[in-house]
């Protein structure tokens, strides 16, 4: 018996006895997959927009009688929700992006999706409108946002993905962010 698969001697398999040998069929090894998972929603009505899926922690469906408004805070603070017996904050992503705010979009949403992000402990809410998918992106195929140069200047914007005309978000940038606008 040849392969690399054990010998059987008298109906045991002795693991000792593992001969290897090259693949009869020539075939290459397969490389390893280095793409990364990131979850893709969208900040405006065709911009596409991707959070690394390392630094999610959850996605929830929040409705309008779960939002307790804080008063006299950033526009781009909706309020809090209960998340796990916990005060979440939750951030409207358009509007922190120098965007169409969340409501302005739509008047009528009744419900929004949720991406609880979590970074050194702290979690921050996003709102958005939709959830699309979970990608898996090829880490070199990122313009990281150090070489975009003019193109894209806000801080929360890690990367660009040129192909997909997407951008992508730093969660850390994001929760320091929201942390600090909060203190």
């Amino acid at each position: 018996m040849s392969g690399a698969w054990p010998r059987v001697i008298g109906g045991q398999s002795r693991s000792d006895e593992v001969v290897l040998e090259l693949d009869p069929l020539g075939l290459e090894p397969i490389p390893e997959d280095t793409r990364q998972r990131f979850l893709r929603f969208q900040t405006c009505a065709d911009e596409a927009t991707l959070l690394p899926l390392k630094d999610i922690a959850a996605v929830l469906q929040v409705t309008i009688d779960e939002l307790l408004p804080v008063p006299d805070m950033a526009t781009w603070l909706l309020g809090v929700c209960n998340w796990r017996g916990e005060m979440l904050w939750l951030v409207d992503v358009n509007s922190l992006l120098g965007k169409v705010p969340l409501w302005h979009q739509n008047p009528r949403l009744e419900t929004m999706m949720v991406i609880v992000i979590q970074a050194e402990e702290r979690s921050v809410g996003l709102a958005v409108e939709q959830v699309d998918d979970v990608e898996l992106i090829d880490p070199d195929r990122i313009v990281q946002s150090e070489k975009l140069g003019a193109a894209i200047t806000d801080p929360m914007v890690a990367g660009h993905l040129p192909e997909h005309g997407g951008i992508i978000l730093d969660a850390l940038r994001l929760v320091d962010h929201s942390f600090r606008t909060l203190s």
